[in-house]
């Protein structure tokens, strides 16, 4: 009995070495690995999956920050800046849809001018877009002078489509204020006047 004993507490220290060994292996310089934050959430890399009636879904990805707070602002500040892409994009689609349902207009109204204005606008205002979700992670990596610690973060953003049809028409109109051809501006009127409900596949 006691030999079976001693067997086990020789097997039972042994056991505890190895762990002690094994968690202070030094590892080696450039090793970058996630410590806490667990699984990364489905919508990071498919933001659309959460795209709802009202509103779309854009996800803002942080660089590496020291403090979790500087990660969470930057993330939302990049979801901030797909959002205005997103916006110039559909901006240019929808104002050629316009230019060729009204005919040819002003110079002012191509393209490039109105994804400027809307830019713009998005730009100097507040954006009302909240963070819908976060996902904060905690990393290591090992330097040659020793082991840093960083923060990523991700942010869910859901941008509704109504602001986003209102920052487009306002962008539009501040365009065509500049038109000074009044079959032109009626036109325009009548284009604005027929932009209806904004869809989050549209854009």
């Amino acid at each position: 009995m006691l030999k079976r004993f001693s067997y086990t507490l020789v097997a039972a220290i042994a056991l505890l070495i190895c762990v002690q060994c094994s968690s202070t292996k030094k590892l080696p310089v450039g090793y970058e690995g996630k410590i806490s934050g667990g699984d990364r959430p489905g919508w990071v890399n498919a933001p659309a999956d959460k795209d709802t009636k009202d509103a779309k879904a854009f996800v803002g990805v942080s660089l590496n920050e020291k403090m979790e707070a500087q990660a969470s602002a930057g993330a939302l500040e990049d979801a901030r800046k797909q959002i205005i892409d997103a916006m110039g994009v559909y901006g240019k689609r929808k104002i050629e849809e316009v230019i060729s349902t009204v005919g040819n207009v002003s110079d002012i109204l191509n393209p490039g001018v109105v994804r400027d204005e809307a830019t713009k606008l998005i730009s100097e205002s507040i954006v009302e877009s909240r963070a819908n979700q976060f996902h904060i992670e905690r990393w290591q990596k090992v330097t040659e002078t020793g082991v840093e610690y960083y923060y990523k973060a991700s942010v869910l953003v859901l941008f509704p489509n109504e602001q986003a049809k209102k920052y487009l028409k306002d962008a539009l109109a501040a365009a065509s204020r500049q038109i000074k051809n009044e079959k032109d501006k009626k036109n325009v009127d009548r284009a604005l006047g027929e932009m209806k409900e904004l869809k989050s596949n549209e854009w």
